[in-house]
């Protein structure tokens, strides 16, 4: 199922309120196998992951709010399909593209993403997550190089080519994509894209608060394994639904976070 989410910070150390909502959603069941963040400063996309739950990546006394001090980032948190590889970092999220400019995270199962990967691997992409003694690779990581690759093709216009890559990934009807990344381009902003979910159950809800900033996170309206629906738990502590401005995004939408304000448009 997994938990994705982000911040888009007003002055405020980004990282700790990445693991504060990521940890939110571990304990609502979207995560368990892997969690990671990644973290845009000096001029550079620094991003730590690994195998275990929150605590054992972020410990409480860690020094990983040191090492990732920037103020916009966005984080993960792994619940694997049956049919995803386990058990190595190198499957943890986040994935970042081949030129190390843009960085993703994702919730859902692309199904078609040997034929993708092929195809990409033909255009000379590289994927850190393939395991080549087993032949296994997350699935996730095909939609970085695909959005690399559009993004060159539509000379940078970043609505344009998460356009294209929401048609390519729309080809399968059985693919679940709810992603977000940041490119170095536009190192202020996060793209949340709400794309395609046959059960009706991956979604997200954006949020913007003055002198705070704008934050996203995942929101489902049916709990997993008996556990209570996670809907605005993970920025409640952050955000107040009487006063700020929030939006749980319909499917199809691309929503574009800056510090002050968030905005959303239609694929």
């Amino acid at each position: 199922m997994c938990g994705i989410c982000g911040y888009v910070s007003a002055g405020q150390p980004t990282a700790p309120v990445l693991r504060e909502m990521l940890s939110i959603m571990e304990r609502h069941r979207l995560g368990y196998e892997s969690a990671g963040m990644a973290i845009v400063q000096e001029g550079k996309i620094a991003f730590m992951k690994n195998v275990g739950s929150v605590d054992t990546v972020f410990p409480v006394d860690g020094d990983w709010s040191k090492i990732l001090f920037g103020a916009v980032g966005i984080g993960h948190v792994r619940y694997p399909s049956p049919i995803a590889p386990t058990g190595k970092s190198i499957f943890a999220h986040p994935f970042l593209s081949c030129d190390g400019k843009m960085v993703l995270v994702h919730n859902g199962t692309i199904y078609d993403y040997r034929e993708i990967l092929g195809e990409l691997q033909r255009q000379g992409h590289e994927f850190s997550s393939l395991d080549r003694k087993s032949n296994s690779l997350n699935d996730s990581e095909v939609i970085v190089h695909l959005l690399e690759e559009e993004t060159d093709r539509a000379g940078g216009n970043m609505t344009e080519a998460v356009r294209k890559t929401y048609q390519r990934l729309s080809k399968n009807p059985k693919n679940q994509f709810l992603f977000a990344f940041i490119h170095l381009k536009e190192p202020s902003k996060i793209y949340v894209v709400s794309g395609r979910d046959y059960e009706n159950k991956r979604k997200v809800v954006v949020a913007c608060k003055d002198g705070f900033g704008s934050i996203f996170a995942s929101y489902r309206d049916i709990g997993i394994n008996g556990c209570k629906p996670i809907k605005f738990e993970a920025i409640k502590s952050y955000v107040e639904a009487e006063k700020d401005r929030f939006e749980v995004l319909n499917y199809d939408a691309l929503a574009t976070l800056i510090k002050h304000d968030f905005r959303c448009i239609v694929l």
